[in-house]
């Protein structure tokens, strides 16, 4: 049986972060996936760290945010 392996610590550092800044917002994934240009399910994976986001879609994470995006990767360290 193969399981899942965990997340990169520094994506799941992300993905809280995006979610963090989404629920300040009051803002539902719905809500940032339209507001965003992404799929529900895409915004769900990062949010989860489960997928690794390229420049262009954290840039449309922070544009649907209304953030800078250094606001997304500021707890990355």
């Amino acid at each position: 049986m193969s399981s899942t392996p965990p997340p990169d610590p520094r994506l799941h550092a992300f993905g809280m972060t995006l979610r963090r800044i989404r629920e300040q917002r009051e803002l539902s994934i719905e809500d940032l996936a339209e507001r965003s240009g992404l799929s529900f399910r895409g915004v769900i994976y990062i949010e989860h760290g489960r997928r690794n986001p390229s420049l262009l879609t954290i840039l449309q994470l922070a544009a649907g945010l209304q953030v800078p995006p250094t606001a997304l990767l500021e707890d990355l360290g």
